[in-house]
């Protein structure tokens, strides 16, 4: 048996039961035709002109021939088409900011960050060296207290 390569979806083929055309073409047809036959009707019959007649018949069933035939590139009906429109100019918010995730701006922040802290870590660390020497100094100077009055006691009852 002969092998052959198909390229095609075929998932996006449709059912064409009726003369060619799909269920919702022909739905529409007889929404068209159930509106358009007692419109002509009363028009003729009220006295007005066949041609006139037309053109309202025409202008009355030309959305609804729209509505059953189109289809965007996707395969989306006029009513998706419509409701996405509808949600995206009403219901959805207009005033949207345009932010990016750039990681090298991440990066750069995530640096300057880090040398922020270890700016202040390295004062922190001055600050306690600092503090730590004044302890030392100030125990120094107590100390230094201490011997001169012990020395100064010592020789006064010596």
């Amino acid at each position: 048996m002969a092998y052959t390569d198909n390229h095609c979806d075929l998932n996006r083929i449709k059912d064409k039961p009726i003369c060619g055309f799909t269920i919702r073409q022909v739905v529409c047809f007889v929404i068209m035709a159930i509106i358009d036959i007692p419109v002509y009707a009363i028009s003729i019959g009220s006295g007005m002109d066949c041609t006139i007649a037309c053109l309202i018949i025409c202008l009355i069933s030309a959305p609804i021939f729209f509505a059953g035939t189109y289809e965007d590139v996707h395969g989306r009906p006029l009513e998706k088409i419509l409701r996405d429109k509808i949600r995206l100019m009403f219901l959805t918010e207009s005033n949207r900011p345009f932010s990016t995730d750039n990681r090298y701006n991440a990066i750069k922040k995530q640096i300057k960050l880090e040398e922020k802290m270890d700016g202040f870590v390295e004062k922190k660390k001055k600050r306690d060296k600092v503090k730590a020497a004044k302890k030392a100094s100030k125990k120094s100077k107590v100390k230094l207290f201490f011997n001169r009055n012990s020395k100064k006691e010592a020789e006064k009852t010596a």
